[in-house]
């Protein structure tokens, strides 16, 4: 089992990284897939376990020859990349790291110097991978078939074990796996196979929307990360109504049947886990657990809240970046958990205004791209997934995050931001269907696929 495993981990790392150096949405969908990938070659290879920062490097090279690919390809690549939220997001950044002047943690440094890296591959490399409203159709795909494979292979390796009812993989004596990566991974592919909508029935799509269902429901329980679940079960019913046209009171009541088998499936697969592991796993979903989790990310906030109210220079300035290591009263939390309660009491307020301004552009964008495809069943899909992959990242980055560690928040955001621009400034405007039923009028010969050609 081992060796098969081994050689199929393998051979996905080699597809996805020859793809990603052909084509830049690859590449885009390689960086969201990073981290529970990381997981799965470090369980399934051992040069990558021996040496944990190879995923890492391997990542970075590829990410790179796939934005200079990018650079090549494009029309005009830069349009919508040095936006103006873009600029407040190297700003912010670039404050954080202006702060360890005055931050009173001790663990700010190294943890800055850590976060660098992704800050360059999520911030500066990958918002350049996608084109057009057509790339935001292509990552769907590939995250639904992708992830899929990804999450089979970490819940297929037995190298992975419930401890204290999450699974993970321990790679040194000292160092377990993350399990919230593989959990939203997990809450990824619930939202997805929920939100898909195929541009004609394929049995084929069908059957992948399935198996993302299964294997991210079954992912994101095995890993006890409970905000993943519940905040990808919020997303895909707030989201699913957008996904599709309702034309009738059928289409309306198919709507609501969809939700409710999404919903059950969900159920039914939740009872098979929590009676697997002898109820290891069933034990991270107590009511009291919940409750003691809550808990501590609201003292955690009002800790931070108290230093910052207390010291009125901080308003404008910060109390600087993870000085909440140092006001709380929580000696085995490193971080408050919640990026925008970060950004406005270790930042201050010019730079907490700063990421709401990022955010609104990017809900701004958000309503335009989704208007302009609204009639156009797939892109519509796509587009309507992608927006609920951003408004995932938004509640998870503020219930798990840090600032140097929200590099997929940043860039869920920027993709909307630059695809708005890229269209706007382009000329790209989606078509009014794509498929026999839908489609008024064929496209120009001259058209770039999937968009009229610009004008």
């Amino acid at each position: 089992m081992s060796t098969i495993l081994l050689i199929f981990v393998l051979a996905l790392l080699l597809t996805i990284s020859v793809g990603a150096m052909k084509r830049p949405v690859w590449g885009l969908t390689f960086v969201v897939l990073m981290y529970a990938f990381e997981q799965s070659l470090q369980g399934a290879v051992p040069i990558f376990r021996a040496q944990p920062a190879l995923a890492n490097y391997w990542t970075a090279v590829v990410v790179a020859i796939s934005a200079y690919t990018a650079i090549l390809r494009q029309e005009r690549p830069f349009v919508g990349y040095f936006s103006g939220a873009w600029m407040l997001s190297m700003i912010i950044f670039a404050w954080a790291a202006a702060s360890l002047l005055w931050t009173p943690s001790a663990t700010a440094r190294g943890m800055t110097s850590d976060g660098i890296p992704y800050f360059i591959l999520f911030l500066v490399l990958a918002p350049i991978l996608v084109d057009s409203t057509e790339d935001l159709r292509t990552f769907v795909l590939l995250m639904m078939w992708l992830g899929t494979l990804v999450a089979f292979s970490i819940i297929a390796n037995p190298e992975f074990n419930i401890e204290s009812g999450r699974l993970g993989l321990q790679i040194s004596f000292k160092v377990r796996s993350s399990p919230l990566a593989m959990g939203e991974l997990g809450g990824a592919l619930v939202i997805l196979a929920a939100l898909y909508n195929a541009p004609t029935r394929v049995a084929l799509v069908s059957v992948l929307r399935l198996a993302a269902l299964v294997f991210g429901t079954i992912l994101v329980l095995y890993s006890g990360s409970r905000g993943q679940l519940i905040f990808a079960a919020l997303i895909a019913i707030a989201f699913f109504p957008a996904s599709r046209r309702i034309k009738s009171v059928f289409s309306f009541f198919f709507t609501t049947v969809g939700l409710v088998l999404i919903a059950a499936s969900v159920i039914l697969l939740a009872r098979l886990v929590f009676r697997s592991e002898g109820g290891m796993v069933e034990s991270r979903w107590n009511t009291e657990l919940l409750a003691q989790g809550t808990e501590v990310r609201r003292e955690n906030a009002l800790d931070l809240l108290a230093a910052f109210a207390r010291n009125p220079t901080a308003w404008i300035f910060g109390l600087g970046w993870n000085a909440f290591s140092f006001y709380t009263k929580a000696s085995t939390e490193p971080y408050s958990h919640a990026v925008l309660l970060d950004i406005l009491c270790e930042l201050g307020i010019p730079a907490f205004v700063a990421m709401l301004a990022i955010i609104w552009w990017a809900v701004q964008a958000s309503i335009r791209l989704f208007r302009s495809v609204a009639e156009s069943p797939a892109d519509r899909s796509a587009v309507t997934s992608f927006i609920a992959l951003a408004a995932y990242q938004v509640l998870l980055s503020n219930k798990q995050g840090m600032l140097w560690a929200a590099g997929p928040l940043f860039l869920h955001l920027l993709v909307l931001i630059r695809i708005d621009q890229r269209n706007a400034v382009l000329g790209y405007t989606a078509l009014p269907g794509d498929n026999a039923d839908d489609a008024e009028t064929p496209p120009s010969p001259d058209a770039k696929e999937g968009f009229a050609a610009p004008t």
